[in-house]
């Protein structure tokens, strides 16, 4: 399990490899659920079936090459690639000064077997971050596990509580477009919001989000649209998805808060989210759905953190209901969080207009909650990406 933020965008993939341990890791690649947006083949050869699988160019955005000859028999490949295509070596030679000699000449990356899928999905994180000159921010997953258990509320108020960490950026994102409490609690009437985002598909980019997205402070921007059970077009959970891959670029965390229910839409935000905290009501049907996703967690969250989960409203008659302890057992290693009910203090907050996170003095009934966006926060180291020009560009001066 890696601790990297871990974002793979739409883009074109060929690798070339010729040992059977690096085809077979390179093709169980092509299964994993960070690459469904990629287009992504794997060649068996080495440089020369390269170089005769694009005779005139058009290589793709990224090569992965198995190689053991020298560095400089890659300029086979620069003579035929694109400006803008990248390279990862990968190599049975774990010699240091190959490895500087490629990196300081613009390659992307250098790695020697035996290969990991998680040393292979860190290396093509890496790569598309320096080529993007800018990090990418973490997603965090908030849903409910049934109807009613507040999940709505907890996302919010965790989005204002990482917006107080000093120098981080927080977007918050309301994907429920039908039944969002978003723009209510936060009295925000949006022009253009997720709705009209994803009535147009093609204004989706990180600049457009930026100029509609709402600025509570200077850390926390709301993506969000007033409710409406009747969109008038076809929700598609590409297009949610879009949206995240475009957010991800305008801050350190991105906070999403999920409709009730499960979908497709789900699915898919689990199986990208960094991290995902479920919340959940002291109730049988709560527990059981709580249950059922932790089991879909387990087969599409691979090499990703475990879910964690806020047992919100939480009271010592909570516990002769169903006991701390069956959801811990049922957690396997993620944490964790007690969140009693502050109820009272989120009316009181509303009277001034605010959340109970904004409030100067919290009730204690959020400290649980304040205390594992601490660690959270704390435990993530952000990562500031550099330019890398590319391997073509450094090696040959080439323009696109």
């Amino acid at each position: 399990m890696t601790d990297e933020t871990l974002f793979i965008p739409r883009c074109t993939i060929a690798a070339f490899a010729k040992s059977d341990g690096v085809v077979a890791e390179l093709k169980r690649l092509q299964q994993h659920h960070l690459l469904a947006r990629a287009q992504y083949e794997v060649f068996v050869g080495d440089i020369d079936a390269l170089v005769n699988q694009y005779p005139t160019g058009g290589t793709p955005e990224l090569l992965i090459i198995e190689h053991d000859g020298s560095i400089e028999e890659l300029d086979r490949v620069a003579d035929i690639s694109a400006a803008f295509t990248q390279i990862i070596v990968i190599s049975n030679n774990n010699d240091v000064g190959r490895y500087r000699k490629l990196l300081n000449r613009g390659g992307s990356d250098y790695l020697f077997t035996p290969l990991t899928q998680e040393l292979l999905l860190a290396s093509l994180s890496r790569t598309f971050a320096k080529t993007e000159n800018r990090p990418i921010g973490a997603l965090h997953m908030f849903t409910g596990c049934g109807g009613g258990t507040g999940a709505s509320t907890i996302a919010q108020n965790a989005a204002i509580l990482l917006s107080q960490v000093p120098n981080k950026r927080v977007l918050l994102i309301d994907f429920d477009i039908m039944s969002g409490s978003m723009s209510l609690n936060f009295d925000i009437s949006p022009v253009r919001g997720t709705s009209e985002l994803l009535r147009d598909p093609r204004s989706i980019t990180s600049q457009e989000i930026a100029r509609i997205a709402h600025e509570r402070n200077s850390n926390l921007q709301i993506l969000c649209s007033s409710p409406t059970l009747e969109p008038g077009f076809q929700l598609r959970s590409d297009n949610f998805i879009d949206i995240l891959d475009s957010a991800r670029t305008l801050a350190d965390h991105i906070v999403i808060d999920m409709p009730s229910g499960w979908s497709t839409l789900h699915t898919r935000v689990l199986s990208v989210a960094e991290r995902v905290t479920l919340v959940t009501a002291c109730d049988l049907r709560s527990f059981q759905l709580m249950r059922r996703i932790q089991d879909l967690s387990s087969k599409t969250r691979q090499h990703m953190s475990e879910p964690d989960l806020v047992l919100n409203r939480w009271t010592k008659k909570s516990e002769s209901i169903i006991s701390r302890k069956t959801y811990q057992d049922t957690l396997r290693s993620g944490r964790l969080i007690e969140v009693g009910d502050f109820q009272s203090a989120a009316e009181n907050a509303a009277v001034t207009g605010k959340l109970v996170a904004e409030l100067t003095s919290r009730p204690p009934e959020m400290s649980a909650l304040v205390a594992y966006l601490q660690e959270r926060t704390s435990a993530r180291a952000t990562e500031t990406a550099t330019a890398s020009p590319s391997l073509v560009k450094r090696l040959f001066g080439r323009g696109g």
